[in-house]
């Protein structure tokens, strides 16, 4: 079956009832999230829309990481109770990283 066939057909495996698609959905989410927010945030400071420090690197990984509740709330509507576990293991993995990575400036500020 050819690719463009795939798609059309509906055999897409983010439709999958799988804990290692909700790992990978909820990888995918934030790093993408994190790449286009970081870019607006660069574009912002080029064409000195805000001033400089005002999006940190904490708030751009902590609001990449929010950015899991869309494919959650999808999984969970859709009834893919697997994926959606998957989801919430990863979430909760890159919130512990963000924690651990962030101690020193979480704690002094």
């Amino acid at each position: 079956m050819r690719f463009h066939a795939l798609i059309h057909s509906g055999n897409n495996m983010f439709r999958q009832d799988k804990v290692f698609v909700g790992v990978l959905t909820g990888l995918l989410y934030p790093v993408i999230s994190f790449i286009i927010f970081y870019e607006i945030k660069s574009l912002l400071l080029e064409k000195n829309m805000i001033p400089d420090g005002a999006f940190k690197l904490q708030f751009l990984c902590i609001i990449s990481v929010v950015t899991n509740v869309i494919p959650a709330g999808s999984y969970s509507k859709a009834k893919k109770d697997q994926a959606l576990k998957g989801i919430a293991g990863i979430t909760l993995l890159l919130v512990a990283g963000i924690i651990i990575y962030f101690y020193k400036g979480l704690v002094a500020n």
